[in-house]
């Protein structure tokens, strides 16, 4: 993987993080999370995955947490990266249903400003989202996350950079509950 990428990858990583059409195990479906319910298993627990090694060979992962809004309207997103047991915060979002567009959409703010904003649909089983991040230059860049669920207990989160008409792979993790 590109270092390049790295933040990218962490982002989608943390975020994108999100299949599955289980309801939350915490507290029952409301109406109003009826729209949200592809995401709701991921407020079940606390989540993470194992990143590639650092290149100075630090053991690294992310950290997911996802928490319903009390309206249940919304679901909360905060990651931190985890390298050599050290967490820092890492990023910040929200997902929630635009009746305009009706659509699942979502916004994530990186500790270091960039945006990424999109769409959730779901597709053959998987949650994909289309997104573009804006870093703090205004430069953008566009790419596709593929979560594939495995049950209630664990997901995959594969990510692509779009180009032209093309899709790169970036990385590929699963993410299992915090023990």
């Amino acid at each position: 993987m590109k270092l390049t990428h790295l933040p990218k990858v962490l982002l989608l990583i943390g975020a994108c993080a999100t299949a599955g059409l289980h309801a939350d195990a915490q507290t029952p479906a409301a109406p109003a999370a009826v729209p949200l319910g592809p995401l709701a298993f991921l407020t079940a627990h606390e989540w993470e995955a194992q990143l590639p090694d650092s290149p100075d060979g630090k053991k690294m992962k992310i950290h997911a947490q996802f928490t319903w809004a009390q309206n249940r309207r919304a679901i909360r997103i905060s990651n931190q990266v985890v390298a050599d047991g050290k967490a820092v915060p890492y990023i910040e979002g929200l997902y929630a249903w635009d009746p305009r567009q009706h659509a699942i959409v979502f916004w994530y703010v990186d500790a270091k400003g960039a945006l990424s904003q999109g769409t959730v649909k779901v597709e053959d089983g998987k949650l994909v989202h289309e997104f573009q991040e804006t870093q703090g230059d205004g430069k953008t860049a566009e790419f596709v996350a593929r979560v594939t669920p495995h049950g209630d207990q664990a997901w995959e989160n594969e990510i692509f950079a779009r180009t032209a008409n093309a899709l790169t792979p970036i990385v590929k993790v699963r993410y299992e509950p915090v023990k």
